[in-house]
C-alpha cells in the first residue's frame, strides 16, 4: 500500500509538471501570436484589406464625363469596328472588383480585390472593312461577337458566320453589314483612384487590351469625373 501511494503521488506530480509545461507553452504561443498580430507587417496587411474591401461611395455626378475612351478599349486593335456613339444607361454602380493578376501585391496574404465601379453603357458600332487586298471580295455579312453576359470582361469582335471560339458558349449571332451601325450593350469596369490634392478625381479602366500586363501608368486609361 505504501508503494502504491508513492506511485500515485509520483504520477500526480508528473501530470502536474506536464500540465504546467503545456500551459507555459500555450502562454508562449499566445504571446508570439499577439506580438505577430501587432507587428507593423500585420497592421499594414490589415489596413490594406480594410481599404480594398471598403465599398466606394456613389459618384457625385453619377458617372464619368466621357465613356468613349473606355468603350474603345473593348474594340479590336485592327480598327475594323468603329465607335459611332456611346451613352451610359445607368449611374455608376459601386462595388468590390477583382484585380488583374499583375496588379496584385506580391505577397499572397494581401488583397486581390479593390473598390471600383461598374459602368453600364449602350453604344453604336459600325463595321468598316480593313485588311482586304485590292480586288479581294469583302464578305457581305459578318457575325458580331459580343460579351456573353451583361456583367463581363469580354470584348467585341467580328467573325465569319457560324464560326466558333473554343471555350466559349454558343450565342445567337448579330449579323453586321459593312457600314451598317449596330447597337450593343455592356458593362465597363473601373477602379476608384485616391488622388492627392493636385490631381483631378478619376477612375482607372480595367486593362482590357492587356489584362495580364504590368500596371503601366503610361498605358492606363483614366476616366475623368
Amino acid at each position: 500500500m505504501k508503494y502504491l501511494l508513492i506511485s500515485m503521488l509520483s504520477a500526480s506530480a508528473f501530470l502536474t509538471a506536464c500540465k504546467n509545461d503545456n500551459e507555459a507553452a500555450a502562454d508562449a504561443l499566445q504571446q508570439v501570436a499577439k506580438a505577430a498580430a501587432n507587428s507593423p507587417e500585420a497592421k499594414a496587411r490589415q489596413a490594406a484589406w480594410k481599404l480594398a474591401t471598403t465599398r466606394p461611395p456613389a459618384l457625385p455626378n453619377g458617372s464619368p464625363a466621357n465613356l468613349r475612351p473606355a468603350v474603345e478599349q473593348l474594340l479590336p486593335k485592327e480598327g475594323y469596328l468603329k465607335l459611332i456613339s456611346v451613352k451610359q444607361t445607368r449611374a455608376a454602380q459601386p462595388g468590390i472588383m477583382a484585380l488583374p493578376v499583375l496588379w496584385r501585391h506580391v505577397k499572397a496574404d494581401y488583397p486581390t480585390v479593390a473598390p471600383g465601379y461598374r459602368l453600364p453603357f449602350e453604344a453604336v458600332l459600325e463595321w468598316r472593312p480593313t485588311g482586304y487586298a485590292k480586288g479581294e471580295k469583302v464578305p457581305a455579312v459578318l457575325a458580331l461577337r459580343t460579351p456573353e453576359a451583361p456583367d463581363t470582361l469580354g470584348t467585341f469582335a467580328l467573325l465569319e458566320p457560324g464560326a466558333t471560339i473554343p471555350g466559349q458558349s454558343q450565342q445567337t449571332p448579330t449579323l453586321v453589314k459593312p457600314g451598317q451601325g449596330v447597337t450593343v450593350r455592356g458593362v465597363l469596369y473601373a477602379y476608384a483612384t485616391t488622388p492627392n490634392a493636385s490631381q483631378q478625381p478619376s477612375l482607372i479602366l480595367y486593362p482590357y487590351q492587356n489584362p495580364l500586363g504590368p500596371p503601366d501608368p503610361r498605358k492606363m486609361v483614366y476616366l475623368t469625373l
